[in-house]
């Protein structure tokens, strides 16, 4: 398995597809065909269409990202969103049949404060 780390920053670059400002971006361990690192970017004016990258644009512009009773769905429409991402790049992303959960359990430090 790939390591993955996140970071927050409230720093993010410019859209390269208009140079608008960005909701979100990532720097997925895999890198394409070029050699480059992929990196999963959700902008507000390009992502605007009929697409998981949409949903997930509207849901921000809605102001649910602020609303915790609605994280659920937020998870389930980034996941939607990463998937239709890295089949743009050529990957799939494949669920862990065996697994009750879909997401590993937690081993971390505990999380500060709570949300």
């Amino acid at each position: 398995m790939a390591h993955v780390s996140v970071q927050r920053s409230n720093d993010l670059p410019a859209c390269s597809r208009c140079q608008g400002p960005l909701i979100m971006a990532a720097r997925m361990p895999q890198r394409d065909t070029f050699g480059k690192p992929i990196t999963l970017e959700l902008c507000r004016l390009c992502d605007a269409g009929d697409t998981a990258a949409g949903a997930l644009v509207r849901f921000f512009a809605s102001g649910a990202g602020n609303d915790t009773s609605r994280a659920k769905e937020g998870a389930e429409l980034l996941l939607d969103f990463q998937k239709e991402a890295m089949a743009a790049h050529g990957y799939v992303l494949i669920d862990n049949p065996d697994s009750g959960s879909p997401y590993p359990p937690h081993t971390g430090t505990p999380p500060k404060g709570t949300g």
